[in-house]
């Protein structure tokens, strides 16, 4: 079942990739300075750090649209379409408040949605849980295309006259390609914090040049612990496989989950 899965991937992203990309010529990421993160959201008050809570905006890549059968709760762990519907849930479990998009802005279940919202709709959800739960930590994570949203939506944040930070936001093996001529050089000042788990696919963005509050974990690097002789070819340039894997692979889930639930303490 996984290899028919990336197979189909693969081919709707080479044919993303060519109509898009005849789009989206002279095209740019540019960024813009505003308020520092800290000052951004008020101090908190009252009850002890012990009690804060997370709310998580996990956000999937270009065919990533959870199964029937997820959506119903009877896929097995290793079947569906959406590794981070996955991840979902597993948080969810540990008492985080988790939900899910596509990377066009839709909910699980209706990323052929004729007009879909993109990235204003997370936008909107994460404005409307600070608004209800003003102490909460708000965490994004963004994978393939669903991290060049995460961007977007971190982006849209800071320029707006009533920025809004991020405590932290996960890159996995985030890509433009088909989006966007150059991906993100910087990072909107109003995520405090940033990890980007990345293959060595010349069609991802690789390791950012982030100087503070910032982890590029390599997984085609043997040191860090994600590379293994019979496993996914996380160190070739070109290995769609090793793209999807990283979306579904239980050992780096683990370690976002690590670092999402130390915000809570």
């Amino acid at each position: 079942m996984l290899t028919t899965r990336n197979s189909l991937r693969w081919c709707r992203w080479v044919c993303s990739v060519v109509c898009l990309g005849s789009t989206l010529a002279g095209t740019t990421v540019a960024l813009g300075q505003v308020l520092p993160a800290e000052a951004v959201r008020p101090a908190r008050q009252g009850p002890s750090a012990a009690s804060r809570r997370l709310f998580c905006v996990l956000i999937g890549g270009m065919d990533s649209d959870p199964t029937p059968e997820q959506l119903a709760g009877t896929a097995r762990r290793d079947q569906g379409n959406s590794g981070l519907y996955r991840l979902r849930a597993d948080l969810q479990e540990s008492d985080v408040e988790a939900v899910y998009f596509n990377w066009n802005g839709t909910r699980a279940g209706e990323l052929a949605h004729p007009q879909p919202p993109h990235a204003r709709a997370i936008v909107d959800c994460l404005r409307e849980h600070g608004r209800e739960s003003p102490r909460d930590r708000l965490a994004v994570v963004g994978n393939s295309w669903g991290g060049h949203t995460a961007y977007e939506v971190a982006r849209t944040l800071a320029a707006s006259d009533r920025p809004l930070a991020l405590d932290l936001v996960v890159f996995l093996d985030p890509s433009s390609t088909g989006r966007a001529l150059v991906p993100p050089r910087n990072r909107p000042i109003t995520i405090n914090r940033s990890v980007n788990y990345y293959t060595r696919n010349r069609f991802v963005w690789g390791p950012l040049k982030i100087a503070e509050n910032h982890d590029n974990i390599d997984l085609g690097d043997p040191s860090t612990g994600y590379l293994r002789p019979d496993g996914a070819k996380y160190q070739s340039p070109f290995d769609f496989p090793a793209h999807v894997a990283a979306e579904w692979d239980e050992r780096i889930h683990s370690d976002i989950r690590r670092r999402l639930l130390e915000l809570c303490e």
